[in-house]
């Protein structure tokens, strides 16, 4: 099997600067690439801001238990979005804390700055029974991401999607950023 040195190591950087810009908790979040019928995807447990390419764990587009076992929890739901949709390359989700925030109080986020409406434009949220390492989100998500780059698990986070993982990251902090400027300006409103 080809040992994807390089795109591991892009998976070390993003998921670095994911954690180094304040957009999940140490433990939280996973980050995931796509390469033909392959996926790369954070091993479960790995602190995201401190991964090696040897925490990045190897499996296939379809179910394989062996190569599965280390991988994310969250595998399942990455898959579900690989499979749904060929031209993602990259995923990631984090337990941003202003998108989690905003997900308790909106059933859809709606930015308010100029950045966020051209990027995104109205972002859906997904309650669920369950929202960690869910078979109802890995169902549900991805008709979510049809009409969004990135969709928010209620009280979980977002899962953005991207042709590139960089392209994916850019919609992840856009999202943030965005989030963090609705609660500013409804704390300025009170």
């Amino acid at each position: 099997m080809y040992e994807f040195s390089k795109e591991k190591k892009e998976l070390v950087k993003v998921g670095k600067i994911i954690f180094e810009s304040g957009l999940t908790d140490t433990h939280g979040g996973n980050i995931s690439r796509r390469i033909d019928d392959y996926i790369l995807i954070k091993k479960s447990g790995k602190m995201l801001g401190y991964l090696e390419p040897t925490d990045i764990v190897v499996t296939t587009i379809d179910e394989n238990p062996m190569l599965d076992k280390n991988a994310s929890i969250e595998l399942k739901v990455h898959r579900a979005i690989y499979q749904a949709f060929p031209e993602v390359k990259g995923i990631v989700h984090a337990h941003s804390p202003y998108t989690v925030a905003c997900s308790l109080v909106y059933d859809e986020i709606v930015p308010v700055d100029s950045e966020g409406k051209l990027l995104l434009g109205k972002i859906p949220v997904l309650s669920a029974k369950q929202v960690v390492s869910s078979d109802e989100v890995a169902q549900k998500l991805p008709e979510l991401l049809k009409s969004s780059p990135v969709a928010v698990v209620k009280s979980h986070g977002p899962f953005a999607v991207g042709k590139t993982l960089e392209e994916a990251l850019k919609y992840l902090s856009a999202l943030e950023n965005s989030c963090k400027i609705i609660s500013i300006l409804k704390a300025m409103e009170r």
